[in-house]
């Protein structure tokens, strides 16, 4: 067994210590279910080449064809890393769960299964710890090593504390000085316009962005009935309610911020993903893989 295999396999053990969700979502995507990360997403022009039957037509380059009535073939290549940045709420709206899994543990394990993946390619990943401020900033780094640091700080870090999701973003966004890819997850509890101009900020830093939104399904379907005394997770003041009387306005308060932060992220090209905490991970993490494959297009 040489040092890489050992290692890995430390970080193994440490996923599991973590969540076996996030283990099982490392073996399943290794498995062969999905393609690169890093596929599309540093993609430069290099040159070009003539055309050839089985080429796909979409590479032609028209303008040189206009000019010299000849085929040729866009050429791009890949940079040789990427450079991710998770940026993961750990706020105290994340410590809610309605069943065994609260959305905290859904989203600790798919940053370390993600994280994971990205260095088994040879990328590097950094991680932004926030709720009303950034609390941990681990920068960029792509050995094994620097990933086991990473799942420790996940594993001892619990939710708690006011959400400020705007300010940390453009903060975040301020300190990336090259393009690459910021994953974002995130329940997304806070003013969705805020939300949107600050992602639009790390658009305009030539960011690829994806937006993974963890939600729990109570919050969705908002089940409970009669008259119940609601404790904010974020220092809010309890209120009594009757939650058959307010199922209806909160469901509509809920769809239209859910509706701003979907139509915000289409119009910046953002990848948005929801996903709730009884789904399984490995297959969530694997649907989103294979969605942002099919949507990458090279750029010119």
């Amino acid at each position: 067994m040489n040092l890489q295999t050992s290692i890995q396999e430390q970080v193994l053990h440490k996923l599991n210590s973590v969540s076996i969700a996030a283990r099982q979502a490392v073996e399943s995507i290794l498995s062969g279910q999905h393609k690169s990360i890093r596929r599309g997403l540093s993609i430069e022009f290099a040159n070009h080449r003539p055309y050839v039957p089985g080429d796909d037509i979409r590479h032609l380059d028209w303008f040189v064809y206009a000019r010299s009535d000849r085929y040729d073939v866009r050429v791009y290549e890949e940079e040789t890393k990427l450079r991710a940045t998770i940026i993961l709420d750990a706020s105290g709206s994340m410590g809610y769960g309605s069943h065994s899994r609260t959305k905290w543990d859904f989203a600790r394990d798919c940053a370390a299964a993600l994280s994971f993946l990205m260095l088994r390619q040879s990328d590097s990943v950094g991680l932004s710890i926030f709720d009303s401020t950034v609390h941990t900033e681990i920068p960029a780094g792509s050995t094994m090593g620097h990933l086991i640091s990473m799942l420790n700080k996940l594993e001892e870090t619990k939710p708690g504390n006011e959400t400020d999701l705007a300010p940390v973003l453009m903060q975040a966004a301020s300190r990336l000085k090259r393009r690459g890819l910021v994953i974002l997850i995130t329940d997304g509890f806070d003013r969705s316009e805020a939300v949107i101009k600050a992602l639009s900020y790390l658009r305009h830093k030539k960011q690829e962005v994806w937006f993974f939104q963890i939600l729990d399904p109570n919050e969705l379907t908002f089940s409970m009935t009669g008259v119940l005394e609601f404790q904010g997770l974020e220092k809010e003041r309890k209120l009594k309610l009757d939650a058959d009387r307010i199922r209806h306005l909160y469901q509509e308060a809920l769809l239209r911020h859910n509706n701003l932060l979907a139509e915000g992220c289409h119009a910046l090209g953002i990848r948005r993903y929801v996903f709730q905490t009884n789904e399984d991970l490995a297959n969530g993490i694997i649907m989103a893989l294979k969605t942002s494959v099919a949507q990458v297009q090279p750029r010119a």
